[in-house]
């Protein structure tokens, strides 16, 4: 199939960004990286009037560190950040996760922003953002607005950013002293989507546990450290407090299970990264 017919409009700046944003809301797509984007497109999946190309702005950041955060713009490539020199050293968790993102052509082109604002329930990424619990700044003609993590993903696909909106940055903290963190992830073939993911955040404190590709969003619930001897019984009521359905790719039991075995395993690697 081929997209419907569309206007494209190449944008300089976030400020003309926004002009075509306020005047044309839901009727209007931004194209980045596309990885998503083009192929909604072509199924007809996405209709929109107005593509909006953001490939030409010179007024975002690419990739900053500022007090003991990284800040991430619009246009930085997933590639560019999985051979970043400091990924392991400043953002453990996504260097754990990000090599499962796709084909490596794909992380060439698709943007780490995009990734976040498409909110794919079976994406690393944004699993990632929602277990550091992250910020995401969002910008209209209205002004700035900072969402949590915790507070983005409001269901598949669905974020709570507007249509009038652009995400101009990321913000992830950096690595902490004496904090954990590990991923995991199930398929059916490496780089293929995720039957299940895991990404742990692990302190003396708190288990901060996020699951991706068996609930329709990504998810995140937390534990008390304390309550670690009852992680197999954890686990399995937090399995069961999903709406899990069987599908082409996993039974609803089989999918429980990978909670249970797999959600452990990636919570003690975490507490072992400590």
């Amino acid at each position: 199939m081929k997209p419907c017919h569309f206007q494209y409009v190449k944008s300089n700046s976030i400020n003309e960004v926004l002009d075509v944003l306020s005047i044309h809301g839901e009727k209007a797509q931004i194209l980045a990286g596309g990885q998503s984007l083009i192929s909604m497109l072509n199924m007809r999946i996405a209709n929109p009037e107005i593509i909006v190309d953001i490939n030409f702005l010179k007024d975002v950041i690419s990739l900053e560190k500022k007090d003991k955060k990284i800040e991430i713009g619009p246009l930085f490539r997933q590639l560019d950040l999985e051979n970043w020199s400091d990924l392991k050293n400043e953002l453990p968790l996504i260097y754990q996760a990000i090599p499962y993102v796709g084909q490596i052509q794909h992380r060439a082109r698709g943007t780490v922003l995009g990734s976040i604002c498409h909110g794919d329930p079976t994406s690393e990424l944004p699993l990632c953002f929602l277990a550091l619990n992250g910020t995401i700044h969002l910008k209209s003609k209205n002004g700035l607005r900072f969402i949590s993590a915790n507070d983005f993903y409001l269901g598949p696909l669905l974020t709570s950013k507007n249509s009038n909106e652009i995400a101009i940055k990321l913000e992830l903290p950096t690595k902490k002293h004496s904090v954990g963190y590990a991923f995991d992830e199930v398929s059916e073939k490496f780089s293929d989507y995720a039957i299940a993911a895991f990404a742990v955040v692990t302190d003396n404190n708190k288990i901060r546990f996020a699951l991706g590709g068996i609930p329709s969003k990504p998810t995140v619930i937390e534990w008390g450290m304390e309550n670690l001897k009852f992680v197999d019984e954890l686990l399995n009521d937090f399995a069961w407090n999903l709406e899990i359905e069987d599908d082409q790719h996993a039974s609803a039991s089989y999918k429980r299970d990978l909670i249970r075995k797999v959600g452990k395993k990636t919570i003690l690697n975490s507490i072992n990264n400590i």
